[in-house]
Parts: structure tokens; sequence; C-alpha cells
């Protein structure tokens, strides 16, 4: 072999080591992060970890330079790498939470908080994993993190807000409305307070309570929901004139409140008034997911004996509210007179048993179960 190649290799294993040794230190990535000059410390810290990719401390040095510039996905994604090489580096997992409760990404950031937040005495991880799960509605699971907070911040406003709302949302409404009431008791003018206690008294079947919150919360001005809650309740109670009134003024203030438009057109259908039609497709169009809007478009469609789209109507009311007997009814009817039979029967069948569960649930109020479940 010639002297050129034996240089050739020798240059090239002294390219390699320049090449692996980077012209950063961590002291460096320091300085850099202690005068403030974040995106000379991204930099930096890339070229390290990249330098040496088994160090998950570098990869963890660089998601933190990333989060100070608020670029929480790629400090995410640096994050990860560096719980790929250690999944037990707890100060990481903390860091990869709270860039993830940066983003809004609560569900994720709940996972990350879980291990930490098992350390003893670490109130500020169980602290960011009651707030995640509460982020991500996970409520009964929120609650148990929650108390212990309460328990620790008695006058903290915000945080037994957050525990009285995943009671309510946990369906624990006697123990809703109890903070509920110590919150107004501090706090006596709050409309929030007042919207939250009224959904607690309804749910409790204290009608003239919920009511008289939502009156209430009303007392010094507009509030979104409360005339549109004032108005469900008067038409549950089949007090259509009232509820009609009470979604007008609602719709004075919101004019795209969906539910407002699909309980008032449905008032209007009642009614028989032409301009049901209007209402409700305006509701369907804001809010899909309305039930109530799609049934009573079905209805419509039905009687000028637009079978397909009223079809179609009946079946998104139904997907929507599969509890619902008078959808089924109507597709049944629907079918019947279509000559379809036994697809009408196959209806009539779920409404059967439909209304065998409302009683159900009716004796299950009556015996007090519901109650001792909360």
């Amino acid at each position: 072999m010639g002297r050129g190649y034996t240089l050739g290799i020798l240059l090239a294993a002294v390219l390699s080591l320049s090449a692996a040794a980077p012209a950063v230190s961590p002291e460096q990535a320091r300085a850099l992060e202690q005068r403030g000059d974040w995106a000379e410390a991204v930099s930096a810290w890339r070229t390290l970890a990249e330098a040496s990719p088994a160090d998950y401390r570098l990869w963890t040095d660089l998601g933190v330079a990333l989060a100070h510039q608020q670029r929480y996905p790629e400090a995410v994604a640096a994050y990860r790498k560096a719980l790929r090489l250690n999944p037990a580096a707890t100060a990481t997992q903390m860091d990869l939470g709270i860039a993830y409760f940066k983003q809004g990404d609560f569900a994720h950031a709940a996972a990350a908080f879980q291990t930490p937040a098992k350390i003893p005495g670490n109130t500020q991880a169980e602290g960011l994993l009651a707030l995640s799960l509460y982020g991500a509605h996970q409520y009964p699971a929120a609650i148990p993190h929650l108390e212990k907070l309460a328990a620790v911040s008695p006058d903290n406003s915000e945080l037994l807000e957050a525990l009285a709302e995943s009671y309510l949302y946990s369906r624990k409404f006697t123990k809703a409305k109890a903070e509920f009431e110590l919150m107004l008791r501090r706090n006596p003018d709050s409309p929030g307070v007042h919207m939250l206690l009224a959904q607690a008294d309804d749910s409790l079947n204290r009608t003239t309570d919920a009511v008289a919150e939502l009156h209430a919360a009303l007392a010094h001005g507009y509030v979104p929901n409360a005339h549109f809650g004032i108005g469900y309740i008067a038409w549950r109670d089949k007090r259509y004139d009232d509820a009609a009134s009470e979604f007008r003024q609602e719709l004075a203030s919101a004019p795209h409140h969906a539910e407002a438009l699909a309980y008032l057109g449905d008032v209007l259908l009642r009614s028989r008034d032409p301009a049901a039609r209007t209402m409700l497709e305006q509701a369907a169009s804001l809010d899909d997911s309305i039930w109530i809007a799609h049934l009573d478009l079905g209805i419509l469609d039905a009687e000028a004996r637009r079978n397909v789209t009223a079809r179609k109507q009946f079946e998104r009311a139904i997907a929507l509210a599969p509890d619902d007997a008078d959808a089924h009814y109507r597709l049944a009817r629907l079918y019947r007179s279509e000559g379809r039979e036994d697809e009408a029967k196959a209806q009539l069948a779920v409404v059967t048993k439909l209304h065998e569960a409302r009683h159900e649930n009716l004796i299950e109020k009556i015996s007090g179960s519901q109650t001792k479940a909360q």
C-alpha cells in the first residue's frame, strides 16, 4: 500500500476525531442561558446532544432551552428522547408535563405528572396533576388531588371552584352544592357561582332553587346561558310561552346561541309557526350536535313527504340521543308509511324498551339510590 493511502486513512481518522468533539461545552451552554441568550443556548445544547446522543441529560437541557423560547412541541420531542434513554428521570417527566400543559394538552400533561406526583412532598407535581386532570375534563380522577390541595389552601378561590366543578361534573351534586354555597358566602355577587349552583340544584330536582339562582346570576346584567337555562326549565315543564320568552332574551344578546335557536324552533313548531324551520336549520348549521333540531327537522320533512331527508334527520337525532324514544317512534312511523314493516317493528321495540328504562330510572330516584351514589 502506498504512502498516499496511509495518509488518507490518517486524515479520515483526524477528521473523525474533530467531528466527535463538539466545539461547545455544557458550561458554555449554561453561561448562554444565564445571559438569557436562549437561541444560542438551544444551538449549543443541540450540538452537545447530537454529539452524545446516549446522554439523556443533554436532551433534557435542550428541551429546557426550547421551552424558554416557547417552542413547546420541539421541547416535548427533546424530553421524550431523554425519557426513552432514562424512563425514571422524574425531573424530565416534570419538564415534559409542563411543556404539554403550556400547550393546553392537559391529557398528556396529566400522564407525565403521574409518577412525579407520587413522590412524597412533591406538592408542585400533585398540583399540576390536579389541574391537568381538571383541564382534561377527567373530573373524577381530579377530585382526590384537588381535595388534598384545598385542605392545604382553603382560601384559594380558583382551586375551590375547580373542586366544586369537578364534583358537579362527576355527578356528586350534594358535594358540589355545598362547595358552591360556601363560595357564595364569600362572594355573594358572583354570577358564575350562581350559574353553577343552579346546575347542581337542577340535578338535585330543586327546580325552584335552580331558577332562583339563574335569576340571581342575571341580577347585574346579561350572563351567558342564564336566560337559556330558565327557558329550558320552562320548556321541560311544558310552559312553552315562558320558555319562548327566555329563549328570545338569550338570543337578543347572543344571536348565534345554537341551543336557544333549536329550542325556540321547537316551541314554534308546536304552535305550527312557519318560522320554526328557519330557526331549526340555523341551529343545526351552527351546531350539528343538537338532537332536537334534527328531530324537529325530520318531523317537518316527514310532514312534507320528503322521506329521504326525514329519515336522515331522525337517524342523526337517534345517533345524538339514542335514549330518546320520540326519534325512534317517528322513524318507525316513517318506515310504516313506506311499507317497511319489519324495520318499523324494530324501532317500536326500541321505544318499548326505552319507556321501561325510563320507568326504572324514576324508581331509582324515588328510592334514593342516586343520592347514595353521590
